[in-house]
């Protein structure tokens, strides 16, 4: 893990506001209206953050093989669970992958197991821009090779970049997959959470699909709760924190 010294920050935090498609009751039939993509926009905060440990990389399918092995642990609701696993494990020559296809409640079981927690989209943010606040985890301009950019069409080795590491010596915290944060909310009808960090998934084509490809260290991605059958996807994972002693 990499220790983050903790303090008074400033973050700026970049988002998108997608106003989804929906159908509005017309006369004699239902109408598509189409979703409309706004450009990104941006907020300034002052947060005070605790020293804490991170994760160096994602939780690959290997440590969530032994996570599973020694806890006994199965969802309650196994939709989609795993669903790229064979017989019960890993695919084979993929264990040093980010484990995917896990919610947000899979990656808690995990962090509890292993005496963590996941990180705050704060600190997931910290931990990749550093006191520098640089634009990428690796410095301020997009350099080819530092991350997995979806030009493989897949996930790579956590280890894959080492030359895309952050001011704090962490991995991976652009591209590959994007990661559930411990920042769960509700605006009082839905509950939505935060996630990091960008994939390589890139879909392409449309304003219906959720932001692909690597992102930049300060966007964050707001994915509604609806259930584990659709939380659980091929390009979501996560990564542990841990508090550390001031």
């Amino acid at each position: 893990m990499a220790a983050i010294p903790g303090g008074r920050v400033r973050l700026r935090t970049t988002f998108r506001v997608r106003e989804c498609g929906f159908y509005e009751a017309t006369h004699p039939h239902f109408e598509t209206r189409f979703p409309a993509l706004h450009g990104p926009m941006t907020f300034e905060r002052e947060v005070t953050l605790r020293p804490f440990a991170l994760d160096l990389t994602p939780v690959t399918n290997a440590e969530f093989a032994r996570f599973l092995s020694a806890s006994g642990w199965r969802p309650a609701e196994p939709a989609n669970f795993l669903r790229h696993w064979v017989n019960g494990a890993p695919p084979p020559g993929r264990e040093d992958h980010p484990v995917v296809y896990v919610d947000l409640a899979d990656a808690r079981a995990y962090a509890a197991w292993a005496g963590k927690r996941l990180p705050t989209e704060e600190e997931w943010q910290w931990a990749a821009q550093g006191p520098d606040g640089r634009r990428y985890p690796w410095g301020p301009e997009w350099a080819p090779g530092r991350c997995n950019d979806g030009s493989t069409g897949d996930t790579t080795p956590v280890h894959a970049f080492p030359e895309g590491r952050s001011p704090f010596g962490c991995l991976d915290l652009c591209g590959n997959v994007w990661e559930w944060t411990e920042s769960e909310r509700s605006d009082g009808r839905t509950r939505f959470a935060i996630l990091r960090g960008g994939s390589f998934y890139r879909r392409g084509g449309s304003a219906w699909y959720f932001d692909e490809g690597p992102q930049l260290a300060d966007f964050a991605a707001k994915v509604l709760l609806w259930g584990p059958r659709l939380d659980r996807c091929a390009n979501v994972g996560f990564r542990c924190a841990v508090d550390l002693r001031a």
